[in-house]
């Protein structure tokens, strides 16, 4: 096999180190992970001084370890997380701290299991293989905007997990309000991280509270319509219904319920969409690779839907979507802050000093990476992945609050990657668009059209 040509896919400028205020407003407003300084590629921390705040970013991986895993108590959740996702998703299980999140941990945490994974496999294949079906039916050569249809596919998936395949969500209005809703977000990301009060209005403020009641609403109605009904269904949604903290007894309230469906549903579907949609982008720009996959997929699955069993032998196919989330990492900043006077590499912090994981640099991380921007699947294969220190890598975080949902989205990306190669080529088009914008998470800004043709016959 001939080797892969070299490919490095178009990626977010770094940041000035000195921004004036304005400018640094101005970047954060426009798009958020354009903010992270240009040193925080090369060196283990940056600090970024400015009138009214300082910020750290720490990239070094044990200097990562120390605040999100060693001594992740100490470095509490940032107002900007606060701010940005407590309106709209409550207490859930991104937002909730000490033991309230703890409880809420111990009740869903048995969905994750690798047990209760493997079950949800047909689930995860299922939209894939209508959706694929559905392009081929367009004919050789369409142009299609790939995005929104890993959106709806993936909302599919968490809704046949949480709901046991019920229609009780609309999608259409639901994706359009966390559309309304992450729209304003870079506002909130900059006033907040200049000290800037929670009242003070920006463009896009009051859109983002219509659309929080919109979701808070829709989720309180199927809340609400389960309690009438006498009886929970025998899913996720109505196992957490019925569920008791086994330490405590506890129950979830009507209102616990919406803050943590609300959470699943938007985060179980948002990542892994967006993973998917820059997976089609760098599967179209590496044509030769793509046959590589493909290959690998007709040789372990064939003809035959995707099981459980399969994902553990399509290395390639996960590598390369790793390597996808190292370079577009889904949530690229994550944000903490110091309670106390810190000391982290030397360089003194004041209590309240927010502290930024830029996830994005780390993963593009001079030090860290050879030839950090070029897009290498093999860094994931063998005793070379065993070689990446954990927090070199973080596509969900790492710690205590690590995502725990990281291996339900890698095997549903896995899962939905190798169905759709079954039956679909993807190749780039003159309208084909690769700008990377932050809007809580990493979206192609304008969407992603492809080109959509049949894959070959045997």
């Amino acid at each position: 096999m001939s080797p892969i040509p070299v490919y490095r896919p178009p990626k977010v400028p770094a940041g000035p180190d000195k921004p004036s205020l304005l400018r640094y407003l101005r970047t954060v407003v426009d798009n958020p992970v354009a903010g992270i300084p240009a040193a925080a590629y090369r060196e283990p921390i940056a600090l970024r001084v400015l009138p009214v705040a300082t910020m750290a970013f720490v990239t070094g991986p044990d200097l990562v370890e120390e605040v999100l895993v060693k001594r992740a108590a100490d470095f509490p959740k940032s107002r900007i997380d606060g701010r940005l996702f407590r309106p709209a998703l409550g207490d859930g299980l991104l937002t909730a701290v000490g033991d309230d999140w703890r409880w809420k941990r111990r009740l869903i945490a048995p969905y994750f299991s690798p047990a209760a994974l493997a079950r949800s496999v047909p689930d995860m294949v299922a939209p894939f293989r209508v959706l694929a079906e559905d392009w081929r039916s367009h004919g050789p050569g369409a142009a299609i905007d790939v995005s929104p249809a890993m959106t709806s596919a993936t909302f599919q998936v968490i809704c046949r997990t949480l709901f046991a395949g019920r229609e009780e969500v609309d999608f259409a209005v639901l994706s359009a309000a966390i559309d309304a809703y992450l729209e304003p977000s870079p506002w909130i990301m900059g006033l907040a991280s200049l000290n800037v009060p929670a009242w003070v209005p920006h463009p896009g403020r009051s859109r983002m509270l219509r659309a929080r009641d919109r979701l808070r609403s829709m989720v309180g109605a199927l809340v609400a319509a389960r309690r009438r009904s006498g009886g929970a269904a025998d899913d996720i949604c109505g196992d957490l219904m019925r569920a008791r903290d086994p330490e405590t007894g506890r129950t979830l309230s009507d209102r616990d319920m919406v803050d943590m469906l609300l959470t699943m549903i938007t985060a179980g579907h948002e990542t892994s969409a967006q993973g998917l949609t820059w997976a089609l982008f760098c599967l179209a720009e590496q044509p030769e690779l793509q046959a590589e996959l493909a290959a690998e997929v007709a040789r372990v699955v064939g003809d035959r839907s995707v099981e459980a069993a399969d994902l553990a032998r399509l290395a390639t196919v996960e590598a390369f979507l790793r390597e996808t989330l190292r370079l577009f990492p889904p949530a690229p900043l994550l944000t903490r802050r110091t309670t106390r006077p810190e000391t982290l590499a030397g360089r003194p912090l004041k209590p309240g000093t927010i502290v930024f994981i830029p996830i994005y640099a780390i993963h593009r991380h001079q030090r860290l990476w050879p030839d950090p921007d070029r897009f290498d699947h093999t860094r994931f294969l063998g005793d070379t992945a065993k070689r990446i220190p954990r927090t070199a890598y973080m596509p969900f975080g790492a710690g205590p609050r690590v995502c725990v949902g990281a291996t339900f989205a890698m095997m549903e990306m896995v899962a939905a990657l190798a169905t759709l190669l079954q039956h679909v080529r993807f190749a780039t088009v003159e309208r084909t668009r690769c700008e990377p914008i932050h809007r809580i998470t990493l979206r192609p800004k304008g969407g992603m059209v492809l080109k959509t043709t049949s894959a070959p016959t045997k």
